[in-house]
Parts: C-alpha cells; sequence; structure tokens
C-alpha cells in the first residue's frame, strides 16, 4: 500500500475509519506516502523540462499497461495530463468525465471538458448521479457505489463515480491529474510537502505528478524560482495556501501561459461554488436529509475533524512529512511547527 494512513500501527485507505480508530485510541495519525521520496534528494532540481519528465512517465504508463484511462475534468490538471498523451502520440484508450447530475455545477464539464473531447477520435465515458441515486443514498440511506476513501462529504456524490473498487483495475491504468507542489517557507528554509486531502488516495488510483518524486520535485524547483523572482518574501507561504493565487500556481508550474480554465471559488458555507449550485437546484427534501447525515458524522465523531467544524468543507487534513528543497532533510509537522501549523 503506498499513499495511505496509519494510525495505531494500522493502516487505512478510508478517512472516517482513520478518525474512528483515533478517537478510540488517542494515537497520532500519519499520511504515508511512496518510500521513494525518503531516498530522494530533493535539494537538486532536475535537468530535464517538465514537458520531457511528463512525455516519460506518459510512455512508460503506455508501456506497462493493457489500457490507459485518463480521468478528466476539464481543468487545468487533469488537461496537461491528456495534452501530455496527446502531442506526444501516446495512445489513450478512455477518457472518463464525472458529473454531479445538477446541470447549474457541471459548467466545468460541460463548457470544458466535453467541447475539448468531442475533437478527438477517443472512446469517452460520462458518469453522472441520478436524482434517484440521491434519493436512495440520503433519503433511503443507501450505500450506492459510495466513496473509496470517504474524504469529502459535500452534497455532490460525484465522488462516487471515481471509486476505482467499481472500476477494472487488471492491466489498467487509472490516470488523474494529481497533484500540485505544496509549499511552506520557514527559518529560511524550503520545504514541500503533502496534505491527504488533497491527493485522496485509494488503491489502482495513478497520480501523474506525484507517485514520482523527480516529477513532484520539477514542480517544486520550478514554483520556487518563479516565487523568489516575483514575490516579496512575506508573500512566500501565500502562493499555495491562498486561492487569490491559483493562476500564479498553476502558470509557475507549466500548467499553462494564459488560462482559459475555470477557477475554483470556496464559499463560507459549502464545499465550493459548484456544491452551492446543486444545492441550489436539488429538491429540497434530499438537501435535507444530506443535513441529517453531516449532523449524524457530528455527533459520531465530533465537530473539530472537520474543516470549519462542518462535514460539508470536509476533514482536515493531515500532513505527511516535510521534506526540504533547502538542504537534505525531512521534518514532521510536530518538529517544524512545535506550537501547531501555522503559515506566516
Amino acid at each position: 500500500m503506498s499513499w495511505h494512513l496509519e494510525c495505531n500501527n494500522k493502516k487505512f485507505v478510508s478517512k472516517l475509519e482513520v478518525l474512528r480508530e483515533y478517537k478510540q485510541s488517542k494515537q497520532a495519525m500519519r499520511f504515508c506516502i511512496p518510500e521513494t521520496y525518503d531516498n530522494y534528494d530533493f535539494t537538486v532540481a532536475p535537468k530535464e523540462s517538465l514537458e520531457e519528465l511528463c512525455k516519460q512517465k506518459a510512455l512508460n504508463l503506455r508501456a506497462n499497461n493493457d489500457k490507459i484511462i485518463i480521468w478528466y475534468s476539464g481543468g487545468c490538471d487533469s488537461h496537461y495530463v491528456l495534452n501530455t498523451f496527446l502531442k506526444n502520440n501516446i495512445k489513450v484508450d478512455e477518457i472518463h468525465m464525472v458529473k454531479s447530475g445538477f446541470s447549474n455545477a457541471d459548467y466545468e464539464i460541460e463548457k470544458y471538458a466535453i467541447p475539448f473531447v468531442n475533437k478527438l477520435n477517443i472512446k469517452t465515458v460520462v458518469h453522472e448521479p441520478t436524482l434517484d441515486y440521491y434519493e436512495k443514498r440520503y433519503v433511503e440511506n443507501k450505500t450506492q457505489l459510495g466513496s473509496s476513501n470517504d474524504y469529502w462529504h459535500h452534497f455532490r456524490l460525484n465522488n462516487d463515480f471515481e471509486n476505482l473498487q467499481h472500476h477494472d483495475t487488471e492491466g489498467v491504468a487509472h490516470i488523474f491529474g494529481k497533484e500540485k507542489p505544496t509549499l511552506c517557507f520557514i527559518n529560511g528554509k524550503w520545504y514541500m510537502y503533502f496534505l491527504d486531502v488533497d491527493v485522496t488516495p485509494q488503491p489502482n488510483q495513478i497520480n501523474f505528478f506525484s507517485d514520482d518524486p523527480i516529477i513532484h520535485s520539477k514542480q517544486c524547483h520550478m514554483l520556487i524560482n518563479e516565487i523568489q523572482l516575483t514575490k516579496n518574501q512575506s508573500d512566500y507561504n501565500k502562493v499555495t495556501w491562498f486561492h487569490e493565487d491559483q493562476n500564479f500556481w498553476n502558470r509557475a508550474i507549466g500548467r499553462y501561459k494564459n488560462s482559459t480554465f475555470p477557477l475554483k471559488e470556496m464559499m463560507d458555507d459549502n464545499y465550493n461554488n459548484k456544491d452551492a449550485e446543486a444545492i441550489k437546484q436539488a429538491p429540497e427534501h434530499i438537501v435535507n436529509a444530506w443535513q441529517q447525515k453531516i449532523k449524524a458524522l457530528v455527533q459520531e465523531l465530533g465537530a473539530d475533524i472537520f474543516n470549519r467544524r462542518d462535514p460539508a468543507i470536509g476533514t482536515i487534513g493531515i500532513f505527511s512529512k516535510f521534506y526540504c528543497l533547502t538542504e537534505k532533510s525531512t521534518k514532521t509537522v510536530d518538529e517544524l511547527f512545535p506550537n501547531g501549523f501555522k503559515l506566516q
């Protein structure tokens, strides 16, 4: 098991299960990432371009799998992955897209993803929950497909259809556009780290940018170079933490030069603007049933393990180790932030 959670010497995929173990055992939770990261020298920037590294990654995936499936949202990360295959004439067998079932919330798929893939001669599959699916899940309390990892408890059930337990994985590469580098600048040193809620790992999920440390290291150094060239030191820690810097972040790591992609908008009371639109469009009794389910989660696990004490905003993130890019060292979150994680 590569990407996974640990608590009390037990391994977990499900976020809710690890939280239940934490509540019972009071032992610390850890987000464990591939061991190749522990042996990699992040102080040296890879000489190859990001384009060349990604091309080699795509070629390796093609050579080692019978079938390539790219999970495509129309956002800049999955678009970069798909374009890497297309521009290098590397065969893609299928493109999978997921809708929420509410048209107002599916603008990214409808306006960006579907029009683009319709121009390609590649088999496409669109997954979409029906109103009946929502009714059975929330009102009748039936599991349905379910999420493989229980990270998100927002209203939309699109995550259920990315659950690879219900897809063929034998000889199949299921490729997701994860993940952008997350950095912090502490005491004059650069560190990179992962949060479980960003990667949302599950068995058989290929994280195109993050499974291999060389690609992730390249992205980190590209981003650091751009930050140090253009930002005041007081703003170093804002780039990968605050959403107003999404464009800078994406451009710095080569996702695009000029954005034509929609940016996520975080809302005060909902996971993001897509969830807010879905809630507006959904029948009231289904929304009420969902709200009762998330209240039950708070009663079971407590509010503190959820962002802003609300399951609709997701579970709090669990940190990986912090890997230094300035010197060869790693730190835990407690070692780097003895008074609690806080970026200045």
